[in-house]
């Protein structure tokens, strides 16, 4: 009994005397953060790393030291993308407008601009009266354009300044009924059956190359819509106030007999005076009104 205790003694000082040695060690290994279990584990996660930085999946610093290149993102957080350049698509539109049926064809130029042309062409027939005279016209539409269309916001409501060549006018040829009443100035006259007035009217703009502006929406469809359009515009072109002409030949008759309509100066006067009326009315309209609608598919 005396060897046991005297063995336990020997193992409990020789316990003691390894505790403060072991202890600065394992504070060292704490702080350098190298403590770890040692198992078959932590040796395969080690490899496990390995293997993915070879592999591509983890980012590698560069030789240099340099951080891998990662793309920025832009305002919105998407990855910056390039800007297609002028020219990368083309717009081909049809419409009916107040410069007659036509096509235009526009193409962007830059990031907020758009060059469009086109051209317009239509004749119909329009009869109508006036104080007694009747006119059988033939109205001809003939234009061409040329825009820059400016985006503000967006890539649909646009204003467009631009130049408008147009050679439209309008003939009418004009009669009164044999025996019916008619009116110029202020002259009332009848005209006669044997050689009934007749004559001809014509309205013609003061100038065929004019600036103009005009203003609309790309597309009023509601809704994305990739390839097709309904675009609606709307503007004047500065033109000039338009004129007209008439000239009457032929007999007509008053209280005080009949006579040739080309030879009477006070029946001349009283055509004057009517011509100057319309005019006066059509001075007020300096500028030829544009409204359009159409069709158009973007390729």
């Amino acid at each position: 009994m005396f060897e046991g205790r005297r063995l336990s003694q020997v193992i409990l000082a020789v316990m003691l005397a390894l505790v403060p040695a072991a202890t600065p060690a394992l504070h060292a290994q704490e702080t350098a953060g190298a403590t770890q279990p040692y198992s078959s584990s932590a040796q395969d996660s080690t490899l496990t790393l390995a293997e993915n930085r070879e592999g591509g999946v983890f980012p590698v610093a560069s030789e240099a030291g340099s951080d891998a290149q990662v793309p920025a993102a832009n305002a919105t957080g998407a990855a910056p993308t390039g800007e297609a350049g002028p020219f990368h698509s083309w717009r081909l539109e049809v419409m009916a407008n107040s410069l007659g049926a036509g096509f235009e064809v526009s193409t962007p130029i830059a990031r907020r601009f758009d060059v469009r042309g086109g051209a317009n062409i239509t004749s119909f027939g329009y009869e109508f009266d006036v104080d007694g005279l009747h006119y059988d016209s033939r109205i001809q539409l003939r234009s061409g354009n040329l825009k820059l269309d400016w985006f503000p916001h967006h890539r649909n409501f646009h204003i467009s300044p631009g130049i408008l060549y147009a050679n439209n006018y309008v003939d009418a040829p004009s009669h009164v009924p044999a025996g019916a009443k008619f009116t110029l100035g202020d002259e009332n006259f009848v005209n006669s059956v044997d050689d009934p007035v007749h004559g001809h009217a014509s309205l013609v703009f003061p100038r065929r190359v004019s600036p103009m502006v005009t203003a609309g929406f790309r597309n009023i469809l509601p809704g994305q819509h990739r390839h097709i359009s309904v675009p609606l515009e709307f503007g004047v072109a500065f033109t000039g106030s338009p004129k007209i002409d008439v000239t009457l030949a032929g007999r007509a008759c008053q209280q005080d007999g009949c006579f040739n309509f080309e030879d009477n100066a006070d029946a001349q006067q009283s055509l004057r005076n009517e011509v100057r009326d319309i005019n006066d009315t059509l001075s007020s309209i300096p500028v030829y009104p544009i409204l359009s609608l159409g069709f158009g598919y973007r390729f």
